[in-house]
């Protein structure tokens, strides 16, 4: 019976509980091996019985497998070839739970498996946490790796490594196990961070030494790549002459340098590593950001801060973005918490999660792929707390507090410790520490390592 004068009431009932709830059945099913209908098995002989509808709403792969027209639509039994079981079972878990365990041991053989299963979500995931841990040790490989598997954030930021690392990068065992398509590629690059043409003569030299047997017909293509004035017919000619020897480095040096014509081209005309200044005070705070190049010596302007009405905060680079961290508002010294990130590629500005702890006069540096806010001031009072941010997991996470809270003070990072040299201590800055404190962050542990010659703050 209707309700009189209510015909057209309606009222949408959601359960917001419900997606949580059926999926929690799911598993419940999955691990009572309760309406299954379908078992994938590794090639160890391991067996997991799951659902084909769970299956095919995580996996375009097993989507297309049981829907479209193929052998394995009408069978019970899916064998996997090519991975292991662990890494399978990781993937089904997912499949029932939304949730995964990434680890450096497992990262890569778990992003293989999510690239050929299609397991979209878990293979970004996968490329996050990889560029997470990009360093020059293995920039070469993971940009190997990004290609083969079609990771353009990976490829993208471990080439800028690459490439602006290229001094670092090209002293690491690795290198000396690229391929010719891969050194060409390298070579190409236009943002190649090198001063002069001529200190790429190195690593050609010390690339084709290597395995110079295999490698000695490659050395005048390599040359043809670098913008240096080279004799063409003596280095062919000698090369000829030399091919029946035994060529070491000093050889290999000697002929490329006196096949260099004397007028040779001096100043690369490649890119170099750019200076950036962020803001400043000048009578008031300046929003401007002014960016340095120093191969044609110009000074461009940069898209302006968007909060600028602070003061005394940290900047630290990660990648192509720069971090700006707290500060104080100028009218009334309130400690801020507020992040700012500027990407120096595509110069824009956009806001970042706040820090856990409000501060000024701190420092920022970045360690192990995160952004480290260290120490500073807040309400004129030093503060001993120091927390890091994870772009991976995109939250700010506490750190053991430092020996002695200061600001003012110079941060750097050396052999993956941080290092905090002197700085102001005492209300508002009254006093000056002559320490130096160290933090490791395999233990998360502080240490006073030594007094500073100099204890002013800003040794840097």
């Amino acid at each position: 019976m209707a309700l009189k004068g209510q015909e057209d009431y309606i009222y949408l009932f959601k359960d917001s509980t419900h997606p949580v709830d059926f999926l929690d059945a799911f598993r419940t099913f999955y691990l009572d091996g309760l309406f299954t209908d379908i078992t994938l098995q590794c090639p160890s002989g391991i067996i997991f019985h799951c659902h084909r509808a769970v299956l095919a709403a995580c996996s375009n792969y097993f989507k297309a497998m049981f829907t479209a027209d193929m052998k394995e639509k009408f069978k019970n039994k899916i064998k996997l070839s090519g991975i292991h079981h662990d890494v399978l079972e990781g993937l089904v878990n997912y499949a029932y739970t939304s949730q995964i365990e990434i680890t450096k041991r497992n990262v890569q053989s778990l992003l293989e498996a999510a690239d050929l299963l299609q397991f979209l979500s878990v293979k970004k995931a996968c490329e996050r946490f990889l560029v997470r841990h990009l360093d020059i040790d293995n920039c070469i490989g993971m940009h190997s790796f990004a290609e083969f598997h079609v990771c353009p954030e990976l490829e993208k930021e471990s080439r800028r490594i690459l490439c602006s690392k290229f001094k670092e990068v090209w002293q690491q065992e690795e290198f000396l196990e690229i391929s010719l398509e891969k050194f060409l590629f390298i070579l190409s690059r236009k943002n190649l961070s090198v001063w002069k043409e001529e200190a790429i003569i190195e690593p050609v030299i010390k690339w084709t030494a290597h395995d110079v047997e295999n490698r000695i017909e490659c050395l005048y293509n390599l040359l043809s790549y670098i913008n240096i004035d080279i004799d063409p017919v003596y280095l062919k000619t000698a090369l000829g002459l030399q091919r029946s020897c035994l060529l070491t480095e000093n050889k290999i040096r000697s002929l490329i340098c006196n096949a260099l014509n004397p007028m040779h081209k001096e100043i690369s005309q490649r890119s170099t590593a750019t200076m950036y200044i962020i803001g400043g005070y000048y009578w008031h705070p300046l929003s401007e950001v002014h960016i340095w190049d120093p191969l044609t010596n110009v000074w461009i302007q940069g898209a302006e801060i968007p909060d600028y009405t602070r003061e005394s905060y940290g900047v630290t680079c990660l990648g192509p973005n720069i971090y700006v961290t707290g500060g104080y508002r100028t009218d009334n010294i309130e400690a801020l918490d507020t992040v700012w990130i500027y990407n120096s590629e595509s110069d824009e500005w956009t806001e970042g999660l706040p820090m856990l702890n409000a501060r000024y006069y701190h420092c920022a540096v970045t360690l192990g792929g995160c952004v480290y806010a260290l120490g500073g001031y807040r309400k004129g009072a030093p503060a001993e707390e120091a927390e890091f941010y994870d772009p991976l997991k995109e939250k700010w996470i506490p750190i053991a507090n430092m020996i002695k809270g200061v600001g003012n003070a110079t941060a750097c990072v050396l052999h993956d410790v941080i290092y905090v040299i002197g700085g102001h201590c005492g209300y508002r800055g009254s006093c000056t520490y002559d320490k130096v404190q160290s933090y490791n962050s395999d233990i998360n542990e502080w240490s006073l390592i030594t007094s500073s010659p100099h204890p002013d703050s800003h040794n840097g």
